[in-house]
């Protein structure tokens, strides 16, 4: 049962909370509000009792403000010991990648670039994107799918301060004719064909790059000989067609994580190799650094596989590199 309603604070203590509560929120958020919202206290109630003129229940809010300090604390706590990922590699799947990127930025060409889960895919058009000027990275989901939802997700993302649909189209051109910029779609799969030959539009009439990235729908939908996207592939220049990662991209990423113990890295190419690729070989590492942590030991191969195995229970995977190891 809630209990918070029931406590009763001093209110030396409701200072001590308020302080504490303003601290952080001035210090690791934007705003009050945006504090409010983590806490999940209304705004005008949040703010209140931080000035000392809540009118309410002061002590049900000092209740709720001080789960959200305990849980800020132990977030806190978990991040400053949590393993960080290794960040962007530069494997081979990813040097193609950006090789393509960058292809198409210069020659404003149009690119598709479909690759399985898990293969760096995103991760390199992040990379290039936040080292080339110009570059504007969307990504689309469902409900961006048609012609006026996929243009608004490009707007926003551009920061383009437009709101009427039927000036969308003219708003982007207006903004991208001229710069030598390159269009990013990413979970591209999921535009209907309006939208695919609405990017069309864009890169002819803007002379700009475009690159459609995601899974392989988007490959045979433009690709797949159907009239209606004649044009469209027409434009393609550059294409790329991966469903797995390279062995040297999951051999790069063991480096990258320090992993040199040969159980270990014969473990992890399998795990590199399962579907998630290198996501769930990172993943994997991760909780396997923080169950060695949490025991007291150095991480090895028995957590790495006690961590795969809680993310796939029932799924085991290098059964001889275990017992050569042990």
């Amino acid at each position: 049962m809630d209990t918070r309603q029931d406590t009763s604070f001093a209110e030396t203590d409701l200072d001590r909370i308020r302080a504490e509560a303003r601290q952080i929120a001035e210090a690791e958020f934007p705003s009050i509000a945006a504090a409010a919202k983590d806490a999940g206290v209304a705004y005008s109630t949040f703010s209140a009792f931080l000035n000392g003129t809540y009118a309410g229940n002061n002590d049900k809010v000092a209740g709720e403000v001080q789960i959200w300090i305990a849980a800020r604390r132990e977030r806190r706590q978990t991040a400053a010991v949590l393993p960080r990922s290794p960040g962007f590699q530069p494997t081979a799947t990813a040097t193609h990648i950006l090789s393509i990127l960058e292809w198409c930025q210069t020659a404003a060409d149009f690119g598709v670039i479909v690759g399985g889960a898990g293969i760096g895919k995103t991760s390199a058009l992040r990379h290039y994107q936040q080292t080339h000027p110009n570059v504007w990275l969307c990504t689309m989901e469902e409900t961006t799918g048609s012609v006026n939802g996929m243009l608004r997700e490009i707007v926003e993302t551009m920061q383009i301060a437009e709101r009427s649909n039927s000036e969308f189209a003219r708003a982007l051109r207006r903004r991208m004719t001229g710069t030598n910029g390159l269009l990013i779609v990413d979970e591209a799969q999921h535009l209907a064909p309006a939208a695919l030959n609405q990017l069309r539009s864009l890169h002819d009439r803007a002379g700009i790059g475009v690159v459609v990235a995601g899974n392989e729908e988007i490959y045979s939908r433009i690709d797949g000989g159907k009239s209606r996207f004649a044009q469209l592939a027409s434009r393609v220049g550059m294409r790329m067609s991966q469903p797995k990662p390279q062995a040297q991209d999951i051999c790069l990423m063991v480096q990258a994580w320090s992993i040199t113990d040969p159980a270990e890295v014969k473990y992890l190419k399998q795990v590199g190799n399962k579907p998630g690729a290198l996501r769930t070989l990172d993943k994997v590492l991760k909780l396997a650094s923080m169950l060695a942590l949490g025991a007291g030991e150095t991480r090895g191969l028995r957590h790495i596989r006690m961590a795969y195995e809680q993310r796939n229970p029932g799924d085991q995977i290098g059964a001889d590199a275990t017992a050569n190891a042990a």
